[in-house]
């Protein structure tokens, strides 16, 4: 119910109230006529009357506070909506700048170079055009995050059950081969062959984006990714673990606390990480799980990170 729908409805609210006092009143003499009538106590009758219109004022007032209630709920449900979308829409333009940012100086480094041979020739063979290529396919995944966010924002998720490592294995593939540029090792440490969650092909999208952040935040020769896997009871729930742990910069324990938080303020360096943490946050909330962020060294966070994923077990 909106603003002017809830002045209205008050209004009218109003209104009744008058017309129930002058019918209060109508009543009140018709009573009073009947008492000298019939011999009727007039006490009686008229603590029936004030009765009657006490339960009668005490339903009207539970709906007007009901109606209150709704009408805050629905006002702060709009609110968040709204600054939901100005957080996303800095997001994706923060991430969006720094992808044109880099096209356009590898652009600039080409024209720069390209009546000069020489100069061209030292550069590694292909090295710019591969820049763009690969800044090219990030802002793809970016526009894709946003739009699977997007829908996510609108409709809930149906779990069904998923087997998760063929899924796991595929997020690796597809990881390794988008960042062919780089030595990376990727190993996955599965304790069983097969394991079902309460999911469905969003679990993709989760290990693709957590991986993703592992490779971007990395400025190791050897970029070392291990997914490690398990099963554990929590507050009587099993659960799948799995931990993604990296050998990148890390992230501080002031940032550990707000990266998944939505709609929050966060300084430039940590909003870089934000539409593909954001999608992995709200999947993992459809699928009833939990996540967060370990030092991948206890003590020291600049020796990398553990993203620790919780997925329900499928029971089916």
């Amino acid at each position: 119910m909106n603003e002017l729908q809830f002045k209205l409805k008050k209004k009218i609210d109003s209104i009744k109230f008058i017309i129930i006092g002058v019918i209060f009143c109508f009543f009140f003499y018709i009573f009073e006529v009947l008492a000298d009538l019939h011999g009727i106590t007039m006490d009686i009758l008229v603590i029936s009357l004030i009765l009657i219109f006490s339960i009668y004022f005490q339903n009207v007032m539970i709906k007007r506070k009901k109606m209150e209630q709704e009408s805050k709920e629905s006002e702060k449900k709009l609110r968040d909506a709204y600054e939901l979308g100005l957080f996303y829409k800095d997001l994706f333009a923060h991430d969006m700048n720094n992808i044109l940012q880099n096209i356009k100086m590898s652009a600039e480094y080409y024209f720069l170079f390209r009546n000069d041979p020489e100069k061209l020739k030292d550069l590694d063979d292909g090295s710019i055009t591969e820049v763009i290529k690969k800044h090219i396919k990030r802002g793809a995944n970016l526009i894709s995050n946003v739009q699977k966010l997007s829908k996510l924002e609108e409709t809930s998720i149906v779990a069904q059950p998923t087997e998760a490592f063929s899924i796991l294995n595929k997020a690796i593939e597809l990881v390794n081969n988008r960042y062919q540029n780089k030595n990376v090792n990727v190993e996955i440490d599965a304790f069983c062959k097969e394991y079902f969650i309460k999911g469905n092909e969003l679990l993709s999208d989760l290990a693709e984006n957590i991986l993703n952040n592992a490779m971007k935040y990395n400025d190791s020769e050897l970029v070392e990714i291990l997914v490690k896997t398990s099963e554990i009871q929590k507050n009587d729930i099993t659960y799948f673990k799995v931990e993604f742990i990296d050998n990148g910069m890390g992230i501080s324990d002031e940032r550990k606390t707000i990266i998944f938080k939505r709609g929050q303020k966060k300084d430039i360096t940590i909003r870089g990480m934000g539409i593909g943490l954001s999608l992995v946050k709200k999947i993992i909330e459809g699928y009833e799980g939990e996540i967060w962020v370990e030092n991948r060294i206890q003590g020291d966070h600049s020796k990398g990170s553990n993203f620790v994923v919780l997925l329900p077990k499928s029971t089916a």
